[in-house]
């Protein structure tokens, strides 16, 4: 630039470089070495004008020029400012990742959804488990139900053998979930047909299904499926394979109903009680009496 004292110019660049450094030293965010924000750019500036040869001074043009890159320079800022904080606020309900160093330069990550979202001093803040983190702290962004997918019900893959001969429970390892995304209770589908609850049996993360209801079933290879009541009602129906040897598969006999039985007999309606010949022939009126 014409007209600028070289010496006192490279001095002010000194100073700009260290109060960089200086600021990196205290924690304070920076742009990093090898870039200069609009505040650089004013202080280059306001030096450039301290500065000036008096028998030679900066021409208008050049001055003008140099405050219209400034401009242009500051609006850039703002505007990538305000894109920042408008990506900030779709943030809110995400399930995201951030970063934190603690002093002794340890970098850990944390994850959470975030709550809310605040402007402090220009820059954004995200609020996740209660706590604070800048924008610049964000390293991952995932779908909710991506993020839970770890915590949801799930099935390994598993091949099971049943053979009728020796009738011995088979054993299916599951998971219920965790962390709020647990399951309380599974339903168990084998051949379309839904495995009755008396047949079934859970502990320590196995599922046990009675021999009786296998020997309905006859020779041939089943996917179980298991629908779960968690808060996204996982459903696996391809993970668990029965191969089942049986030649001769049992077969239910329909019970005759007992009439004696009530749960077998139909309700009967008392206002629809139909009075027989003798009742009508003796003038009763068919009503129960009941004790006093």
């Amino acid at each position: 630039m014409a007209g600028v004292n070289s010496s006192n110019l490279t001095t002010a660049l000194d100073e700009l470089t260290w109060a960089d450094r200086d600021a990196a030293t205290t924690g304070s965010k920076t742009r990093g070495s090898s870039e200069l924000g609009k505040e650089e750019f004013l202080k280059l500036l306001v030096t450039q004008l301290q500065n000036q040869d008096p028998l030679n001074p900066q021409s208008d043009t050049e001055f003008i020029s140099q405050l219209a890159q400034f401009s242009s320079l500051e609006q850039m800022s703002n505007l990538n400012s305000a894109f920042a904080n408008s990506s900030a606020y779709s943030m809110v309900g995400k399930e995201v990742i951030v970063q934190e160093i603690d002093s002794a330069g340890r970098v850990t990550e944390v994850q959470g959804t975030v709550d809310f979202v605040e402007i402090r001093n220009g820059e954004a803040y995200l609020s996740i488990n209660g706590k604070s983190y800048s924008m610049d702290d964000l390293v991952m962004v995932m779908d909710t139900y991506y993020a839970v997918q770890a915590y949801l019900p799930s099935i390994e893959q598993q091949t099971l053998d049943y053979d009728a001969e020796n009738s011995r429970p088979v054993k299916v390892r599951i998971n219920l979930g965790k962390n709020g995304y647990e399951a309380s209770s599974v339903a168990v589908v084998i051949n379309g047909q839904i495995i009755d609850k008396d047949y079934l049996s859970y502990s320590d993360g196995v599922l046990t299904i009675s021999p009786e209801i296998l020997n309905k079933l006859g020779t041939g290879s089943y996917y179980v499926g298991f629908y779960f009541d968690d808060p996204f009602s996982t459903t696996i129906t391809d993970k668990v394979v029965l191969n089942i040897k049986n030649d001769n598969p049992a077969t239910e006999e329909p019970e005759e109903p007992d009439a004696e039985d009530p749960e077998n007999s139909e309700a009967v309606n008392p206002d629809e009680v139909i009075p027989d010949d003798d009742t009508e022939e003796n003038g009763e009126t068919g009503e129960v009496e009941g004790e006093a």
